[in-house]
């Protein structure tokens, strides 16, 4: 009668147990399957709005592009004129400078520099907007894969702190109901304590991540523009994931004249080339005109020493032109020509060659990023169609077996911690196909939705 009071209260504390880990098993099948909603939450698109909006580095590039077109406006004008008075040959015991002195010279002159090198040196400058033009564009690509990035490793974040926390929620629960039975010695103490020491384990991680976290707020902050400090940013609990259907051979097609990194090499080789013409116009003489007006007080004066008391001079006007041009083809400067000449030559040869090695290196990062994003997606499908729904059934034998006696409790915990990795790779997958996809964005130099390039 004694035994039999004892195998009942043990098969009663057997069952305590298994229910307690039964609702945890389904407790985790839940967190898998169904997902809240954070009122707060924002979605990419919208962060990535706010970041091309507010960020500080590409309002700066923004300018620099203003700058670039009103530089374009100043170059191409003529060079300012000059005015010049002279009162020459005024005797030393006068103050009269205007009507004491031999002349009274007014000149004004102007220089015109021909051959149009004006247009040829703007044309200089409307390549180096479009150049500065294309790192903004390589700067709001880069910021919007980046946002993205960020985003999503938020979000990887957020799922692994929500599965950590409901898991040490579940495992004390577990405790508390199995806790008299221990202290009646109806349950193994080593039980216990690896339930408490998995607790501990779990709250040693979620110490990281919430650090994780925080560090990662700051990083989106300074994507967005926003206060370093702010932490009102919240990545939605669920997405809908973006799908990619451009062939490999389109996407390296897109690189070749999409990417902005690309165009502006491109750019600078034409700016060295309109530098080139704009240089072999300056062998082109600039003329200078000037005229002159000549007020003479005391008429003509023949020489200095004439006595003129008796002529009774008037004033006499009269006026000069002058026209020179300078030299650049004299053979000591003309060479200063000729070697600018060969130095932008030069200058494009290794741009050429600059670029082409840079294009070789980005399909090369393409192809890898197409390799990570068809693996997340093929990864994404088998954890969420094959490998968690195994796991799952074996978590549930497990606890079949352990209500029946036939494994212990560490075995138990074990299946099902090997269920919340499987939960973990399946969130990490789903995050590396929206990262992935970001980068291949970022390597292309647009935007690819549902099989489409935006415009």
């Amino acid at each position: 009668m004694k035994n039999l009071e004892l195998r009942i209260e043990n098969y009663k504390m057997k069952n305590t147990l298994w229910r307690s880990v039964s609702f945890l098993l389904l407790s985790v099948l839940g967190l898998i399957l169904f997902t809240g909603t954070n009122i707060n939450a924002q979605q990419v698109d919208s962060l990535v709005a706010e970041a091309v909006k507010n960020n500080p580095l590409l309002k700066s590039l923004q300018y620099k592009i203003t700058a670039s077109e009103k530089r374009t406006e100043s170059i191409n004008t003529l060079p300012a004129p000059n005015f010049s008075v002279e009162f020459s040959q005024i005797p030393t015991s006068t103050f009269d400078v205007f009507n004491q002195s031999i002349s009274n010279n007014f000149a004004v002159s102007q220089m015109f520099p021909l051959g149009r090198k004006l247009n040829a040196m703007a044309e200089v400058e409307r390549k180096s907007t479009l150049v500065e033009g294309n790192n903004y564009d390589a700067y709001k690509v880069n910021l919007i894969a980046a946002v993205k990035m960020s985003y999503y490793t938020l979000w990887l974040i957020d799922r692994k702190i929500e599965v950590q926390t409901k898991n040490i929620s579940l495992l004390n629960d577990v405790i508390k109901s199995i806790e008299s039975s221990y202290y009646t010695n109806k349950i193994n103490q080593a039980d216990l304590l690896t339930l408490q020491s998995e607790i501990a384990s779990y709250e040693t991680q979620l110490l990281i991540m919430e650090k994780q976290k925080e560090a990662e707020i700051y990083k989106l902050n300074k994507f967005l523009g926003r206060n370093l400090d702010s932490k009102n940013v919240y990545a939605v609990e669920d997405f809908t994931a973006d799908s990619l259907s451009s062939s490999q051979s389109k996407l390296e097609e897109l690189l070749g004249y999409s990417n902005p990194t690309l165009k502006k090499m491109g750019n600078m080789i034409e700016m060295n080339k309109a530098m080139i013409v704009a240089n072999n116009r300056e062998l082109i003489p600039d003329l200078m005109v000037q005229g002159m007006i000549m007020r003479m007080p005391q008429g003509m004066i023949l020489t200095s020493k004439s006595d003129l008391s008796m002529l009774d001079p008037k004033t006499e006007t009269m006026y000069s032109l002058m026209f020179s041009i300078n030299l650049p083809f004299a053979p000591w400067s003309i060479n200063k020509y000729k070697a600018k000449e060969e130095e932008l030559y030069a200058g494009i040869s290794g741009i050429e060659y600059e670029k082409s090695d840079m294009q070789r290196e980005m399909e090369s990062q393409l192809k890898a990023a197409i390799v990570k994003y068809n693996t997340a997606v093929d990864l994404t499908r088998l954890y969420n169609d094959k490998v968690i729904p195994l796991y799952s059934k074996a978590a549930e034998s497990q606890v079949s077996a352990y209500q029946n006696n036939r494994t212990g409790v560490t075995t138990v915990i074990d299946s099902y911690r090997m269920l919340l990795m499987q939960q973990m790779n399946y969130y990490m997958s789903k995050a590396d196909t929206q990262m992935s996809l970001a980068e291949i964005e970022m390597m292309v130099g647009t935007t690819l939705k549902n099989n489409e390039v935006s415009k």
